[in-house]
């Protein structure tokens, strides 16, 4: 009885001692070891969409029920919100507070539909959205008021047809926006209107005026090849993927490099690699060094990964329709989301750890923390 009593002082004493060096490890320092967390949309077994906060060891933080399916996630600078979108061509968008706020709903006008991405203006301020101005067969970039109930207090030109994703350069006012291309029509429902015509480009906006900073197009032969995604990496290299709408015998490159003043690079895949992609790229981002970009080819079920320095490619990994990739705090290494449930992480050397869960998870995903 005596032995057991000193041992249980002994486990009190060691218990509170690791208690109390847990309380002095200053904040910052625990919270770099601190589960990350990613946002990103889904779909349950039961059909009911969704988007979520969330981390691999707890799973749901916290999440919102969707009218109908998500696409993209944006946060707002500051930490304070996150903001989901609808899929083109849905019209809706939510900002979901952190400190469990009721979530703030918007939309877009009557004649506009969202392509399902948006970004935050550097001091979080305001919220840019991609949009179709399908009246007029042209896009648009609305402008709304984070502080105000996200409402519309303005619109630039997008340059093209089909501003599909679009993203900030680190002097925080030039906005890089990826024009698919394709002209769409919501009472077409997702018919592609002009594929004979299309001219995808990557444009450069002054987010601030509106003006048009820099417009670059591809090769002629390679005009039904629409730019969709990007991603910038490090020293402001914008990092874009590609999906084919010409004949599907053609194994088009699909990863494009570009940075300002230069011209477009757009690479294939080692030849083993390039007829796997099913000439579709589904999402794309940076690690968070900078210095690799991972892009996933869903339709293919391979994640790609490239050296951004060197513009060259560093191999593969294989997941079953795997779409959505955010960073996580370690270089080279990303979060990985499927279609059929999984979440993963992993990089260019493969997969390290894999979990199943009950939903199939959308296009893209983000690192909240």
């Amino acid at each position: 009885m005596e032995t057991d009593m000193q041992l249980d002082r002994r486990t009190l004493l060691v218990s509170l001692a690791g208690a109390t060096a847990a309380l002095s490890v200053p904040q910052s320092v625990a919270a770099a070891f601190a589960p990350e967390r990613f946002a990103a949309a889904r779909k349950d077994d039961r059909g009911t969409y969704s988007a979520a906060l969330f981390d691999l060891e707890r799973g749901d933080l916290r999440s919102v029920e969707l009218p109908s399916r998500g696409h993209d996630i944006a946060l707002r600078p500051g930490g304070k919100e996150w903001v989901a979108f609808a899929r083109r061509p849905g019209r809706f968008g939510v900002a979901v507070p952190m400190d469990g706020r009721e979530p703030v709903w918007f939309s877009s006008k009557p004649d506009r539909h969202f392509f399902g991405h948006g970004v935050f203006s550097a001091d979080g301020r305001l919220l840019y959205t991609t949009e179709n101005d399908y009246g007029r067969g042209r896009g648009v970039i609305g402008v709304r008021d984070a502080s105000a109930g996200y409402k519309q207090i303005g619109e630039h030109a997008g340059y093209g047809v089909g501003p599909h994703d679009l993203a900030l350069l680190s002097d925080g006012r030039t906005a890089v926006v990826a024009n698919g291309g394709i002209l769409t029509h919501p009472d077409r429902k997702r018919e592609e209107l002009n594929l004979a015509d299309m001219q995808p480009s990557l444009v450069y906006v002054d987010i601030e005026s509106g003006d048009l900073v820099e417009e670059r197009r591809l090769a002629p032969e390679l005009h039904q090849l629409s730019i969709r995604h990007l991603t910038v990496a490090q020293n402001d290299t914008v990092v874009f993927g590609c999906q084919y709408r010409g004949p599907e015998r053609d194994l088009p490159p699909l990863i494009g490099f570009h940075r300002r003043g230069e011209e477009l690079v757009v690479l294939p895949t080692p030849d083993t690699t390039q007829a796997a992609l099913n000439n579709y790229i589904g999402s794309v981002t940076a690690d968070a060094s900078g210095a690799i970009v991972a892009a996933s080819a869903p339709k293919g079920g391979l994640i790609t990964y490239w050296d951004v320095t060197a513009r060259r490619s560093l191999g593969t990994c294989a997941l079953g329709d795997g779409c959505g990739l955010a960073p996580t705090h370690r270089s080279a290494s990303f979060l990985l989301t499927s279609g059929d449930g999984s979440l993963a992480t992993g990089g260019a050397d493969g997969i390290v750890a894999r979990t199943s869960s009950r939903y199939h998870w959308d296009n893209h995903a983000i690192l909240v923390r």
